[in-house]
């Protein structure tokens, strides 16, 4: 198994400058409430995430999990990425020598409030997140 760097996440671990979140320990407000509840007011995005929360799973299998196609299954996994719900590796399966890329949750529960008219949305998660292993493998993207 390989991994390549992970792409940046919202919450404590987000690299310097990273736009989307304000750090708070274990749980940080995400920085563009409307854009993460478009997307999770979406099915084939809901059934993208409920698809990874046991384990780890590659772009084709949450397509074959959900009855997605294949490009709509991806599309709805790089958004919850670029969201900062989902994190990526890429893996590595040796004894055929094929790789994928699989995602896996970073976020263990949101929570929305309405406060004077505006909307906060409040990210928890008690998961690490960075490289797990130590060597990284260019893989085309969408495989």
């Amino acid at each position: 198994m390989s991994s390549e760097p992970l792409r940046p996440r919202v919450g404590p671990d987000a690299p310097a400058g990273t736009p989307s979140a304000t750090d708070r320990n274990d749980e940080w407000h995400h920085d563009d409430p409307t854009a993460l509840l478009e997307a999770l007011g979406d099915e084939y995005t809901r059934a993208a995430v409920e698809a990874v929360l046991d384990q780890p799973r590659s772009g084709r299998e949450v397509a074959a999990a959900t009855d997605m196609s294949r490009p709509t299954a991806f599309r709805r996994l790089n958004a919850l990425v670029d969201l900062g719900m989902l994190e990526t590796e890429h893996r590595i399966d040796a004894a055929e020598g094929h790789h994928h890329k699989v995602y896996r949750p970073v976020v263990d529960s949101v929570a929305v409030t309405f406060d004077d008219g505006e909307i906060t949305v409040v990210l928890e998660s008690a998961r690490p997140s960075g490289p797990h292993v130590e060597q990284s493998t260019p893989v085309p993207a969408n495989d």
